[in-house]
């Protein structure tokens, strides 16, 4: 008996249906690799948010600052950020330490929250670059500070704040937190998000000048790359993010409102 080979037109024929169902399938394993990368992040946001609650607990239901000067026998650097990472490896900026972006070269100072922590790994987001020591920046919103929206909203002059930074005294880089009172919606009050800069803190978009009086819970900010950009949203354009009241859930740029970073909501009525 002889058996019949394949020809080279059928060859050609399957290798291109292989190729074709190869460029169908591969952008679907990707998502999904995607899809459980976002899972393990929104687990480790979870476990930070407990541990933030923890602190809260511990001290007088007042919540944490973004960083604060305080001594230390084993690192000569003054400064003590929420969340611990390398502040020697990198020249400091005003009030600002290392940087979390590159490796660490000396040992991790310990964050304010980091003893809360059943590990120290959810600290870091699979979707994030290698180099990187944290993903993540709480919200720095902060009650002192100038935006040109203010002009727009007097109101929320001196009033407009992040539970983590009611007050910041720029030439003793101390931050003055929020007591947990203060909060009025913690559930629409946005307070740690994914980032990529120096240090895990961030009021970039403090800065914008957003919608008109009135609308804030309306408008989304100013659609400028250097806005869209800082946020460094790590999963499909979205960014995975933490609220005051400890749930999670996935943010995309436009759904973004300027109330949600500020404990005062009547501010915006």
């Amino acid at each position: 008996m002889r058996f019949r080979g394949f020809t080279l037109i059928e060859l050609l024929v399957v290798v291109a249906i292989i190729a074709i169902l190869a460029a169908i399938l591969f952008p679907v394993f990707a998502q999904a690799r995607e899809s459980a990368r976002q899972t393990v992040c929104m687990s480790n946001m979870k476990q930070i948010g407990a541990a933030m609650r923890l602190y809260i607990s511990d001290y007088a239901e007042t919540w944490f600052p973004t960083y604060t000067r305080e001594r230390s026998p084993d690192n000569p650097n003054p400064y003590r950020p929420w969340l611990g990472y390398d502040t020697r490896n990198a020249a400091p900026i005003g009030c600002t330490y290392g940087d979390m972006t590159r490796p660490a070269r000396f040992p991790v100072r310990t964050g304010l929250v980091d003893p809360y922590l059943k590990s120290q790994e959810v600290k870091r987001c699979p979707s994030m670059p290698p180099e990187w020591q944290l993903a993540y920046a709480v919200n720095s919103f902060r009650g002192n500070y100038y935006s040109p929206y203010h002009a727009r909203n007097p109101r929320a002059v001196d009033s407009e704040y992040s539970p983590a930074a009611k007050r910041m005294d720029s030439s003793t880089c101390l931050v003055t937190p929020a007591h947990d009172a203060e909060v009025e919606e913690p559930a629409r009050t946005l307070i740690m998000w994914e980032h990529g800069f120096r240090v895990p803190m961030c009021n970039w978009l403090q800065q914008a000048d957003w919608p008109e009086r009135g609308r804030e819970w309306a408008q989304g900010p100013p659609r400028l790359r250097q806005y869209i950009d800082h946020f460094n949203f790590l999963h499909r354009d979205g960014a995975t993010t933490l609220w005051a009241d400890g749930h999670t859930k996935p943010v995309w740029y436009d759904q973004l409102r300027r109330p949600m970073f500020s404990a005062q909501k009547k501010i915006y009525e």
